[in-house]
């Protein structure tokens, strides 16, 4: 199963893109800021990482920054509401795979993560 990281200090964001990955079968886990995520990701990488420009600590560029080192293959998914050119150059620059502006709507987000991810598998039992 594909592990995904959010990194977004808004509790409200947190719930929503945790709730629709989990729907769709991806494991999920959180975190509140751009050092926070980095110490995550270098202790057990997740395959796909959704990050907010505006945290504390390393903002969203800072912390795609900071991921540069070569064992570090996860996708990087930018999700925020900046909406400045510069920025998303710079993050695509980065790494990131896509940045979006929030809010993230669910057909939008299964359709990305079906062309960096594998397709959650079933925890289905079919009954014999």
């Amino acid at each position: 199963m594909s592990r995904n990281l959010i990194t977004d200090n808004s509790s409200s964001q947190h719930i929503i893109l945790y709730r629709i990955l989990q729907k769709i079968g991806y494991e999920v886990d959180t975190v509140g800021n751009g050092q926070e995520a980095v110490k995550k990701i270098e202790a057990t990488p997740p395959d796909c990482m959704f990050l907010d420009n505006h945290i504390p600590v390393l903002n969203g560029r800072q912390t795609l920054e900071g991921l540069k080192a070569p064992n570090i293959t996860l996708a990087r998914i930018m999700l925020t509401a900046n909406r400045q050119k510069w920025l998303k150059t710079r993050c695509l620059e980065l790494g990131a795979k896509n940045f979006w502006n929030k809010p993230i709507k669910q057909a939008q987000l299964q359709e990305a993560l079906q062309q960096i991810l594998p397709t959650p598998q079933s925890t289905e039992v079919p009954c014999t």
